[in-house]
């Protein structure tokens, strides 16, 4: 015992200084790396936000965006209020839908008449380069404008009076994930439309979206 307190007390600095490091390290380094997180998650969500309220800046004009939430029964949604001169000048949903290799987001504005004001693309990086991802093509996504919900899919052919799209050539799946999406956020506006008692517009029938995909094809990329 007297001959380990003697090794102890005569190594002592080489024992306590490489174990006061190592103790420093273990406490510092994981510190530092969750500070770091945290700055970077704040960094990327506020160039998040910033993206989005840019792309609701091209889509309707408006003074300001303002978020609100939708809750009634097993409904559920976030969503923005285009806001000019002091009134509402339409809604802004994100909705996604699966598609060939993931899921496909869009951002729908809708006017407060229950017509799609304009679409943008959100992401269709999962999709099929030349196929698929062409769905981000203006070509595609601006003949939702002016439509209201229940708007049918067709592999092409597509009667824009009769609220109709022609899908992506090759893409199919891709399209169809589309159109569910800009569908899905027509509902919404009727959600809220119905909740907020405004009875002069809009429509009463979301449309079945099965039912108006039906003539799509069924091969995709």
């Amino acid at each position: 015992m007297d001959k380990l307190k003697e090794l102890f007390t005569k190594y002592r600095d080489d024992i306590i200084k490489p174990v006061a490091v190592l103790l420093a390290i273990c406490i510092v380094i994981p510190l530092a790396l969750s500070l770091t997180n945290k700055v970077t998650a704040t960094r990327i969500a506020e160039l998040d936000e910033k993206n989005s309220r840019e792309t609701m800046a091209g889509l309707i004009v408006a003074d300001s965006f303002e978020e609100a939430e939708f809750k009634s029964g097993s409904d559920e949604f976030t969503y923005y209020a285009a806001i000019r001169d002091g009134e509402t000048a339409g809604y802004i949903f994100t909705t996604s839908e699966k598609g060939y290799g993931g899921d496909v987001s869009v951002m729908t504005a809708v006017n407060t008449d229950g017509t799609v004001k304009s679409v943008a693309i959100l992401d269709v990086s999962g999709e099929t380069p030349g196929l698929g991802q062409n769905a981000a093509k203006e070509s595609f996504y601006s003949q939702y404008t002016g439509k209201t919900s229940g708007i049918s899919l067709l592999k092409n052919g597509a009667d824009s009076d009769k609220n109709e799209v022609d899908a992506v050539t090759g893409a199919t799946i891709t399209s169809t994930a589309v159109n569910r999406a800009v569908n899905k956020a027509l509902e919404y506006y009727e959600l809220i439309r119905k909740e907020t008692g405004d009875t002069e517009h809009g429509s009463d029938t979301a449309g079945d979206n099965a039912d108006t995909e039906r003539q799509a094809a069924d091969t995709d990329e």
